[in-house]
């Protein structure tokens, strides 16, 4: 979810559950890519386990970002295919993937 699972509200929801799997709000290649990916893939060593929702639609940058992911210690690597909003539609990822 777009501006609501950011890293302060998965370590909110890690204190409510320890064993939970833990989403971070949708990131696109692009802004892995060609923005502050520091800030983007930032998590709390409590999180755990915690995935990266990416999204997405060139398989060479998906790939790179899964690597990206992998290297900061994610557990996971989830790839948004399910999203219907007109906005994502629009960058050809999400829902239209499918």
């Amino acid at each position: 979810m777009m501006d609501w699972t950011d890293r302060h509200e998965r370590y909110f929801l890690r204190l409510i559950s320890r064993r939970a799997w833990l989403y971070t709000e949708m990131v696109t290649t692009g802004a892995l890519l060609h923005g502050d990916w520091r800030r983007y893939l930032a998590y709390h060593p409590d999180e755990h386990p915690v995935a990266l929702q990416l999204g997405g639609n060139d398989p060479a940058a998906l790939a790179r970002c899964a690597r990206m992911a992998e290297e900061v210690g994610y557990d996971e690597v989830n790839l948004n295919v399910g999203c219907p909003s007109d906005r994502v539609q629009g960058g050809a990822f999400g829902a239209c993937l499918m």
